[in-house]
């Protein structure tokens, strides 16, 4: 068996999260590569792809730009290999429709460029690959054009959310070795990083990010699976909210920038004088996802969690603070700002769209403006979105006794939507009435790079330590056992 230790090891570490990628290498204390996970991507036809692959392949050498235009890597399909691909382009997969194939743009600039009939998309639904070309065109972006590696002489490591499935662990590992063509292979659960980042071995990791919410309990490394939960109340979902409640106070439809030519200055509350650039044949999905990068800016600029229970009385004297959109609309931003953000703690009092899915642990509840939640069809008819005090008590409540003094005492909270201000506040004002007499320690990055980061910073700390490296998934090993080698060896 091969094992790789000491300074031989220059492992990769990569993780695609719901909202963003990050990737570099192992023992360092920052990703090379943030980018966005939301991948463009259009039809071409063949020739439009030929004459693009053959220009970014002559010019690779000189090339500077991260945000390229990548064909789909299919190398079984097209005759090529992904070394072949060094330049970053990918290889182009044909598509069933004779004469064309689909090309990806990934990177800050290439996905958020406007171009006729592009959609937008993320490889993740609920923290799970739900498109594997899109996730192997950024593994492709992350290693060839960012990184600029051959990932045939790096071993990789790799994050899961904690409940990915067996079947989806194996697509993993056969990704590396057949078309990375990758010497060692590990996947690692985010909260066990999370947690290793932290210095904790033992804790319950909250985690809220752009696409999902969970509550989970690491204890000596390894995930408790008693009480895991997880929704879609997240970032995005926030930001939907903010969209709908702009819409319902204000009469507001929020202009994406990339359609702003020209705005002149209005006072507060009047209407926007702007000119706005005329964009026929784009795509729905491009044009929600860039009024999303809008709302965005808006939660970071003015948005807030109230630090204790959600008073309207006492926060509506509270200073308004104001905020101009892209097209030159501003306003003076008073209670509204509170109101919103308020949906990670009261799901139920506080949405505005009760239209929009609601998933807990993967199967929809649907919200009634009368009776507040019942379940759907392909849901429980008792499941309730879960305001993240309560998840984080529920999820330390279903663990053994013996073990729950210690998750009280390490909470940790990563995510970017942590980054409320009054969010660390709130959490731990609730728990405090929920969890009377336990001693409740909540453990925050004082660095918001780390909390953005943590599940990565976890991972190459980990894959970087001496003591690692006889846990690698070989090749070899790989060619005697077989894709579910995976799931014995990546607990």
């Amino acid at each position: 068996m091969v094992i790789y230790c000491g300074d031989e090891v220059s492992a990769l570490v990569v993780d695609v999260g719901g909202s963003w990628i990050r990737a570099g290498y192992a023992g360092e204390d920052t990703p090379k590569v943030v980018v966005p996970s939301w991948v463009g991507s259009s039809e071409v036809t063949e020739d439009e792809a030929s004459a693009t692959t053959k220009t970014i392949r002559n010019s690779k050498a000189d090339s500077q730009d991260p945000d390229v235009e990548m064909g789909d890597a299919t190398a079984s399909q097209s005759g090529s290999s992904s070394k072949d691909a060094a330049g970053g382009q990918g290889d182009v997969r044909v598509k069933n429709e004779p004469g064309t194939c689909r090309k990806y743009y990934i990177g800050d600039t290439q996905a958020s460029t406007w171009r006729p009939n592009m959609d937008i998309k993320t490889p993740l639904e609920d923290g799970l690959v739900a498109d594997w070309d899109i996730y192997e065109n950024i593994w492709n972006y992350c290693f060839y054009n960012r990184l600029r590696v051959q990932p045939e002489e790096n071993p990789l490591f790799v994050t899961e959310v904690a409940w990915n499935t067996p079947s989806l662990r194996e697509k993993m590992v056969e990704l590396a070795f057949e078309k990375f063509n990758c010497p060692a292979f590990y996947v690692s659960k985010d909260p066990v990083l999370t947690a290793f980042a932290s210095g904790k071995p033992t804790g319950l990791v909250l985690d809220c990010g752009g696409t999902t919410t969970s509550a989970v309990a690491v204890f000596d490394g390894y995930v408790l699976k008693k009480g895991q939960t997880y929704q879609n109340i997240a970032g995005d979902f926030i930001s939907e909210q903010i969209l709908a409640q702009l819409k319902q106070d204000y009469q507001k439809e929020v202009v994406p920038r990339y359609r702003v030519a020209q705005k002149s200055a209005v006072g507060p509350g009047e209407p926007a004088k702007a000119v706005l650039r005329d964009r026929p044949n784009t795509a729905p999905s491009f044009d929600h996802r860039m009024q999303m990068q809008a709302i965005h800016e808006y939660k970071e600029t003015v948005c807030q969690i109230s630090e204790t229970t959600f008073d309207l009385d006492a926060l509506k004297v509270r200073p308004q603070k104001p905020y101009e959109f892209p097209d030159g609309y501003n306003l003076q931003v008073g209670v509204q700002r509170y109101q919103i953000p308020e949906i990670l703690f009261q799901p139920d009092k506080f949405i505005v769209d009760k239209t929009r899915e609601v998933r807990l642990n993967g199967k929809a509840v649907s919200l009634s403006a009368n009776t507040g939640v019942n379940g759907t069809g392909s849901g429980n008819a008792t499941a309730k979105p879960l305001g993240i005090p309560r998840m984080i008590y529920d999820c330390i409540s279903a663990c053994d006794t013996d073990v729950r003094p210690h998750l009280f005492s390490n909470i940790i909270l990563t995510g970017g939507s942590t980054l409320f201000p009054g969010f660390v506040d709130r959490v731990n004002y609730e728990l405090q009435g929920l969890a009377p007499g336990q001693r409740i320690k909540i453990q925050t990055p004082g660095n918001t790079a780390e909390r953005k980061f943590g599940t990565w910073l976890g991972g190459s700390i980990l894959s970087s330590l001496g003591s690692f490296h006889q846990l690698w998934i070989s090749k070899q090993e790989y060619q005697d056992s077989g894709a579910s080698i995976v799931n014995k060896k990546c607990q």
